[in-house]
């Protein structure tokens, strides 16, 4: 089966967060499994840059765009045109960009069934939250009005998802995350020497963008409120929305928290897992995490993950490989305090360690992304291709 997968941002663009590396994941897991796997996407870096590479064994085709950043219009259109008719399920990634909805028009033109997975974007929470729902009133009820599936990575995600499209075409399938990656870590030491971190210190770790769906400025004040002895924390990843990176450090000084809160940017490869090897607690504070890919990934790590109720992850961490807390900087504030002070707490919290890996790898996921396929091909070709 021809499978086309359909994402403004691919690996290894990874200063955009977890989707491109999720997307790989995905598509490197059905090409393992006998499916024809290509991607068509845009390269940030080259907006006028047009041709194919092999990733990972995966065909990737970059469109040239025009635009500003994220705001990207697609200008090949018969590229575009080319890879719908040669597919024969297409898996569309996102909402707030022009390349999903228009080739979910070609899919209809052609006869394609295609499937939306909003990336938890469905309900706007920052950014232009008026631009977003005029988006939604121009495409994307169009789009899960004719499309074959609508994925949802978590329990409450598909559940923001029921009021607004078809409960039949909603189907839940989570993230994964490979732990073999997470099975040999480099020494921390070298992490916290590096950052003038003691050795005695207790770290606390944040990785992942660096934008106010994250909720860090709430974080920093949880950390000011707990008044934690010997520790510090560090908040890492891309900051491609600078305006707020520059509100976090005004924070950080405002709170006189200079010595003991850092942010960093990205981390990569060996550096990222060294800094999960140097960590003591990894918190996760989003305001809305359709899944939450860092959590699981601190859970592969070993580290106790400390993490709102509103990430999709929270239901199988909690109580088995960490703690969930409400959203708000006095509930994040007693959750550091009792997940580093209070030892015997955090051990029984984390006590299904274990058994919570077993079940965040990419072995069921890749599974029930294959029967979804399976079945879209087959009512397809019940209707006449």
């Amino acid at each position: 089966m021809r499978i086309l997968q359909v994402t403004t941002t691919y690996f290894p663009e990874l200063k955009f967060g977890g989707p491109p590396q999720k997307i790989h994941a995905l598509s490197c897991g059905l090409k393992a499994r006998d499916y024809e796997v290509s991607v068509l996407t845009f390269c940030s870096e080259r907006a006028r840059g047009h041709g194919t590479e092999t990733i990972d064994g995966i065909q990737v085709e970059y469109l040239p765009w025009i635009g500003n950043g994220m705001r990207q219009i697609p200008i090949d259109l018969r590229a575009l045109a080319a890879a719908v008719r040669r597919a024969e399920v297409i898996h569309c990634y996102g909402l707030y960009n022009l390349l999903c909805p228009i080739v979910a028009v070609l899919a209809v033109l052609y006869r394609r069934p295609y499937l939306i997975e909003p990336l938890g974007m469905y309900i706007p929470r920052t950014g232009n939250v008026r631009a977003k729902l005029i988006y939604h009133r121009l495409f994307t009820g169009w789009m899960m009005k004719y499309a074959a599936r609508i994925i949802a990575t978590s329990e409450a995600e598909s559940n923001e998802l029921s009021p607004y499209a078809d409960k039949r075409k909603i189907v839940i399938r989570r993230n994964g995350i490979e732990p073999s990656h997470f099975e040999k870590l480099p020494d921390g030491s070298l992490f916290r020497a590096k950052h003038d971190i003691g050795d005695q210190q207790r770290l606390i770790l944040f990785l992942g963008r660096i934008s106010p769906i994250k909720n860090l400025e709430q974080l920093i004040t949880a950390f000011k409120i707990a008044d934690l002895q010997n520790a510090r924390m560090v908040l890492a990843g891309p900051m491609l929305e600078q305006e707020y990176a520059h509100r976090l450090q005004a924070h950080i000084a405002e709170l006189q928290l200079t010595q003991y809160v850092s942010v960093l940017g990205p981390l990569y490869g060996e550096e990222k897992l060294a800094a999960f090897a140097a960590a003591n607690l990894f918190v996760l504070p989003s305001l809305n995490e359709s899944f939450g890919i860092a959590a699981a990934e601190a859970v592969a790590a070993g580290i106790p993950v400390l993490l709102t109720d509103t990430c999709g992850t929270a239901p199988l961490i909690h109580g088995r490989a960490g703690l969930a807390v409400p959203v708000g900087a006095q509930d994040l504030a007693l959750g550091l305090r009792v997940m580093l002070d209070d030892v015997e707490y955090c051990r029984e919290m984390t006590r299904q360690r274990a058994e919570v890996l077993k079940e965040l790898t990419w072995e069921v996921p890749l599974e029930k992304t294959v029967e979804m396929y399976a079945v879209i091909s087959e009512e397809r070709d019940r209707v006449g291709a």
